[in-house]
């Protein structure tokens, strides 16, 4: 009865914004390249090439613009299971990103809608060792305040987010906002999550990191994810400032419910106007003719997942690939010795110890 009352405070999320020419215009150029992308002919491991390499962006960039200083080449060295030397909470922050990173995979593949539980999980994931344990997936239930460290050293409030105990409820009203607003254009609806979703600030730490994923989440699950390659993050964290301002909407949460939302969007579809281009020109780049090779090579849905896998964790065991397709060993160890026969995968080891990872040939780097 408590959420009941703070929802009725906190009304269910009816965004305002308009339309400008020139958002329409991107929107429109947008769905050009995707159809573009789509049916660009990539051999596999070309696809698994520029797959992995934003896998590596997205969790350099997201976790940088919360502050790690971790080059994106040690992230790379992260995600392929190496060792570096590197403070060991930026570290940790990196392989949860892209622990979470194989959730939204598995998420997308699953199901259309996701629930608070999701994002409950997600943000476990997030935090995951770098928060207090009752405080990883889970709600604050306190108050936070947003704010900027003045030239002086003095903190300056610049937001203040809802009441904790609304917390639960305006969580609920944004995901049921999202699954009944589907007249509204994907890109926008994302647009308008990742915004609401920071401007609820449900947790004490790791809202940005959180919100970014579930936007790519759902990107992923509207199809707008142009062959997961798109990397939003990189645009954020090339001017944070500029990305913090256009979130800065209004100074408290009441007010910001009310504030048009038309300079965020019109920042949110520049940026991925913007990286939509570095997409297409990648793409081209690496399109192929087809032919022979390119038929042989053509991917079935399990061998998609194992690739999926083994971008976003480095590598991928027999035993991970009886945990992502439910099938028996024996079929596993198969699929996984196709995908090793045409050039997709290496292995790594021995007995026991055998494990697979991408076959990056020097020619695609």
């Amino acid at each position: 009865m408590i959420i009941a009352r703070y929802v009725t405070l906190y009304p269910v999320f009816n965004p305002k914004y308009s339309i400008s020419n020139r958002l329409l215009n991107q929107l429109a150029e947008i769905a050009e390249i995707k159809l573009l992308v789509a049916r660009s002919s990539l051999l596999p491991e070309r696809e698994i090439s520029l797959r992995r390499d934003a896998t590596i962006k997205m969790a350099h960039s997201s976790t940088s613009i919360e502050g790690n200083q971790l080059e994106e080449y040690q992230v790379a060295q992260l995600a392929s299971g190496q060792k570096i030397n590197g403070e060991e909470r930026q570290i940790r922050e990196v392989k949860n990103y892209l622990k979470a990173l194989q959730e939204v995979d598995k998420l997308a593949a699953a199901k259309i809608n996701f629930s608070v539980q999701d994002v409950l999980k997600i943000h476990r994931l997030v935090v995951k060792d770098l928060v207090e344990p009752e405080k990883s997936g889970t709600f604050r239930s306190g108050p936070v305040y947003i704010v900027n460290i003045l030239p002086n050293g003095s903190d300056e409030v610049v937001y203040t987010p809802p009441p904790a105990k609304a917390v639960p409820g305006l969580v609920r009203n944004l995901l049921a906002w999202l699954k009944e607003s589907r007249d509204v254009h994907p890109i926008l609806r994302a647009g308008l999550l990742h915004h609401q979703f920071e401007t609820i600030h449900p947790f004490t730490d790791g809202n940005g990191r959180t919100g970014r994923l579930l936007t790519l989440l759902h990107l992923y699950q509207t199809d707008w994810d142009f062959r997961k390659v798109l990397v939003l993050e990189d645009y954020y964290n090339r001017d944070r400032s500029a990305y913090y301002r256009a979130l800065q909407t209004a100074q408290n949460y009441p007010v910001r419910q009310e504030a048009d939302l038309t300079a965020w969007l019109e920042y949110f579809v520049e940026g991925f106007w913007s990286e939509v281009q570095i997409v297409k020109d990648q793409v081209l780049s690496l399109t192929s003719l087809g032919g022979t090779k390119a038929a042989r090579n053509f991917l079935n849905k399990d061998e998609i997942k194992i690739v999926d896998f083994v971008v976003t964790m480095g590598k991928i065991t027999s035993a991970d690939a009886v945990s992502i397709l439910s099938v028996p060993k024996r079929t596993a160890q198969a699929k996984l010795k196709k995908l090793e026969e045409i050039g997709i995968i290496k292995r790594q080891g021995a007995g026991p110890a055998t494990y697979y990872v991408a076959a990056r040939k020097q020619a695609l780097k």
